[in-house]
């Protein structure tokens, strides 16, 4: 029995997915006349509490085009030193949106106010004004965190005026964790981004939310990314069904999640997991992580390292709780054997 726990983007498409993809209505979404891609934008924005949204590739790319949208280059932007944005994007927002990152402390899974504040103040006493407070909602370096509204608040009030973008990959996620919504949860944001392609289960996508301004200015930064797609409907209809369909079923794997890190906790000892389970993912130590990698892959499971130290699991749609038993069993004899 192979298990994959690299990451939620390794999930498949259900047979109702692929019908749905199959039956799609389509046309050339570059001249904007993709009718299932207008309605994922509809139901995308309405989800993310905005009134208008654009569909895009990937999450990443989402990022960019809001990196560019809301900020001129050389501009400062504001970012949690873990954030996906600085972390796991390949140098891509010097490249494509040349802005300058303040990194600051986001261990909590939002970027630390009281730091937030005081960059903004400085900058502005600067003459150089700070153009963008980034955040992400789960916080994926820190193991899925969730952000609460209070949290997100204190950051709003911190950034002072500044825009806010809110990078929302797993932000249904948050939605069921915390039993809120995505449009309360990123409420006073300027722009919000949503990956389909994630614990959704869609093949590929995000949608990018914002005013309908900023939402036209972003459609022309898709197009300059190369993003400006043509009969993209078929995916656009699995992000439908994702939308519709999977979303509550996220606690599932928030429950899997939670029985892995309590296998791990038992078996291994005491602070085996590294920070508490708040979604789909589990952080567990080790000394040698990429050599973990390697021999839990010979025993048919799967994870990434994200630091020397620490491996990460995470549960989505194509795991059930078999597996979750069979993983922390392997997992854990993993481990005795090195002790």
């Amino acid at each position: 029995m192979l298990i994959d726990l690299r990451s939620d983007t390794v999930s498949m498409p259900s047979p109702e997915m692929r019908r749905a993809v199959f039956e799609a209505e389509v046309g050339d979404d570059g001249y904007g006349e993709d009718p299932t891609v207008a309605e994922l934008e509809r139901l995308g924005a309405a989800f993310l509490g905005m009134p208008e949204a654009v569909f895009v590739a990937s999450g990443t790319m989402a990022n960019q085009i809001a990196l560019r949208t809301l900020a001129q280059p050389g501009e400062v932007v504001v970012v949690g030193a873990g954030a996906h944005l600085l972390q796991y994007e390949h140098g891509a927002s010097a490249k494509n949106a040349s802005v300058q990152f303040h990194a600051v402390d986001d261990s909590r899974g939002y970027p630390e106010p009281g730091q937030v504040a005081e960059v903004v103040t400085r900058y502005r006493f600067r003459g150089h004004p700070v153009a963008m407070v980034a955040a992400e909602n789960t916080h994926m370096s820190s193991g899925g965190t969730t952000v609460p509204r209070g949290c997100f608040e204190q950051l709003l009030e911190a950034a002072a005026g500044v825009p806010v973008y809110l990078d929302g990959a797993r932000i249904a996620n948050a939605q069921v964790a915390l039993e809120s919504s995505a449009a309360e949860l990123g409420r006073g944001a300027r722009m919000i981004s949503m990956c389909l392609s994630k614990g959704l289960g869609a093949p590929m996508g995000s949608v990018l939310a914002g005013s309908g301004d900023l939402v036209e200015r972003a459609r022309q930064e898709r197009a300059l990314l190369g993003g400006r797609l043509r009969q993209i409907g078929f995916m656009a209809a699995a992000g439908i069904y994702a939308l519709k369909s999977n979303v509550e079923r996220l606690a599932d794997d928030h429950r899997r999640a939670r029985r892995l890190a309590a296998i791990l906790e038992e078996r291994v000892g005491e602070g085996a997991v590294a920070s508490p389970v708040h979604s789909n993912m589990v952080l567990f130590r080790h000394d040698r992580a990429p050599e973990a990698v390697k021999e839990l892959a010979d025993r048919e499971v799967l994870a990434n390292a994200l630091s020397p130290g620490l491996l990460r699991f995470v549960t989505h749609i194509g795991i059930g709780d078999e597996e979750i038993e069979v993983a922390g069993d392997r997992v854990s004899q993993l481990v005795r054997r090195r002790q």
